[in-house]
């Protein structure tokens, strides 16, 4: 319909409704039908305005009504909600080799599907998030085809995020319940798919030019508290244990075209077997390894018979230190140069613990590797952006190397893919990014790993490769649907 017919149509219709209703309802009923026609597509909003005249608050109101109906109104009291999700599907390939006079091999070939589905609200100053993953472990939401028998069976969705937060000021957030890590890390440190069960605080705030940011969580890592009024404690709650995480950071411009990010983190864990009877350790199924896996387990007056625990979180306080520097050019082009770095102040300890509650061989073969307590990586990055949102055709790539001692981090947190969630690990990994559309992207990865001591086992939480590693290699290729 052109311009001037649908001038004419508006004309026509206002017309029978100011000859037909009184002037209330006239109004009423004026500003309903302008309303249909610019919904249908008959006018434009401004070819009704000036059919409106006079009715501003009432244009106000109908244009609040409609974003919250396109925003997914839940109630009255909530201001904004949201649904996002995505839906991934990826084919995989990981080979893992022994150490043996045999040099067994394994090789895994899978295809795997992701799916996340969750939704945030807002109203007023207090906001949610609530998502569900699949995935039944902390540190993948994948699941493999084939593993739950075809279509005679389906996967479930777990909670992955039940968070509430609260924008205090306008520089402070406090979150409370299954939340997203609030720390700037990377993969060598938090798997990114791992969340934290407790609170955490967000600070951000402006110094001149630098943009600062504090975080912390308070998170509860295993069991609940129980004490009697005895002071004695019953059941699991002797391994309750917390991890506490403080971190403080800046981002800043170094030049128009140049600019930096940097922070400092400190983790510590409450109960560093202190207690008798409180252990304190993180106790998930122990990986697998050879008569050389080295132990960590807590002197709590008697020496255990059995000693194979090599993921228990005492004698840990590591300090970790992630920065990138960032580089524009003229175009859509950007370089970045990135690293971690964290050294575990109680290694030594670990070590000795290791030593302590060993052996034989496995004593002999310890003290051969020693007090190996710092991890670092180091990268580089390009990519090409047209905007702050994805665009088609944007693309990246990074490429980064990384080098972890087996005293140097907590083993049940690092990446499950690289290097197969292992501390003890050296090796180089490259991951490449494409957008299909503002929506679709493609991924592929590689990564390339050796155990870096081979007195003693590359362990970890977890493991894909059920082998005590020598080299390990991993390939894999992602489609992303996002929502």
């Amino acid at each position: 319909m052109n311009f001037k017919l649908r001038n004419m149509v508006a004309a026509t219709l206002a017309g029978s409704i100011l000859m037909g209703f009184g002037t209330s309802a006239m109004a009423d009923s004026t500003f309903d039908l302008v309303q249909a026609l610019v919904a249908k597509g008959v006018l434009t909003e401004e070819e009704a305005l000036p059919l409106l005249k006079g009715r501003e608050n009432d244009i106000q109101l109908a244009d609040k009504k409609v974003k919250k109906a396109a925003n997914l109104s839940v109630s009255d009291a909530i201001d904004n909600a949201k649904l996002y999700g995505d839906i991934r599907a990826r084919a995989e390939y990981r080979e893992g080799e022994d150490d043996r006079a045999t040099s067994v091999k394994q090789e895994r070939t899978r295809t795997r599907y992701k799916l996340t589905f969750g939704a945030t609200t807002t109203s007023g100053d207090f906001y949610s998030d609530l998502a569900f993953a699949m995935g039944s472990g902390g540190r993948s939401d994948n699941a493999t085809f084939g593993s739950t028998n075809g279509a005679n069976n389906k996967d479930a969705l777990l909670v992955k995020r039940a968070m509430l937060g609260w924008n205090v000021t306008d520089w402070l957030a406090l979150e409370a319940g299954r939340i997203a890590n609030p720390l700037y890390t990377t993969s060598m440190v938090w798997d990114s798919d791992l969340t934290v069960e407790g609170l955490a605080e967000k600070v951000n705030f402006q110094v001149g030019s630098a943009d600062v940011f504090l975080n912390a969580f308070q998170a509860q890592y295993e069991g609940d508290r129980r004490q009697n009024s005895d002071g004695s404690i019953t059941g699991s709650a002797s391994t309750t244990n917390e991890l506490l995480a403080f971190q403080g950071g800046a981002k800043f411009k170094i030049t128009d075209n140049a600019s930096a990010k940097a922070a400092i983190t400190y983790y510590t864990y409450t109960n560093n077997n202190v207690e008798v009877g409180r252990p304190g350790k993180f106790t998930p199924a122990v990986g697998n390894g050879n008569a050389l896996s080295y132990v960590i387990t807590p002197a709590v007056g008697t020496t255990p018979a059995v000693v194979a625990n090599p993921l228990a979180t005492n004698d840990l306080q590591i300090i970790e230190i992630p920065a990138e520097v960032s580089f524009k050019t003229d175009g859509n082009i950007a370089y970045k140069v990135f690293g971690d770095y964290a050294y575990n102040i109680d290694g030594n300890d670990r070590y000795k613990a290791a030593l302590a509650n060993s052996t034989g061989a496995t004593n002999t073969a310890i003290r051969k590797a020693g007090n190996d307590d710092k991890a670092w990586m180091l990268g580089v990055g390009v990519d090409s952006k047209q905007d702050k949102k994805p665009k088609q055709g944007d693309w990246s790539a990074k490429l980064w190397y990384q080098n972890v001692g087996v005293y140097s981090l907590d083993p049940n947190t690092p990446d499950s893919d690289f290097m197969d969630s292992r501390v003890n690990m050296k090796g180089i990994v490259f991951k490449s990014e494409y957008n299909l559309r503002d929506n679709v992207f493609v991924n592929f990865s590689a990564g390339k790993a050796k155990r870096k001591d081979t007195n003693i086992s590359a362990v970890g939480s977890g493991n894909d490769i059920s082998l005590n590693i020598d080299d390990y290699e991993l390939y894999q290729l992602d489609m992303t649907y996002k929502f």
